[in-house]
């Protein structure tokens, strides 16, 4: 029965220290900050009532499957909204290139390319 909602909870940490990152080195402060905030809150909430759709064989009723398809879909919006934040951020501010920067940049690029 181990699940699903670790992948989410290891990503807040993550995103959490993107959104305190991007700012010092795009020079302005973050763009929708209570946006992001709401979405780290919300995948957080969300992951919780993920761990089931990996369970769709055991036999568990149509309307818990309807719930938990409905939640595996639901947590891309929040996180889509973080990271148009972040990238909003980035496309205002001057943004320096410099190693922190360069993490920054590699976690966006492997996020897009595994979401």
């Amino acid at each position: 029965m181990f699940g699903h909602p670790e992948v989410y909870i290891i990503f807040l940490p993550g995103a959490g220290i993107v959104s305190t990152l991007i700012p010092v080195f795009a020079g302005r402060p973050i763009v929708g900050y209570g946006w992001a905030v709401f979405a780290i809150l919300t995948t957080g909430f969300i992951s919780f009532g993920l761990w089931v759709h990996h369970m769709f064989t055991v036999g568990i009723p149509q309307l818990s499957l309807a719930f938990f398809s409905a939640a595996s879909m639901m947590v891309a919006i929040p996180t889509g909204i973080q990271v148009f934040v972040w990238l909003a951020t980035l496309w205002l501010g001057k943004p320096k290139m410099k190693l922190p920067m360069l993490w920054i940049v590699g976690f966006l690029v492997i996020l897009y390319a595994v979401a």
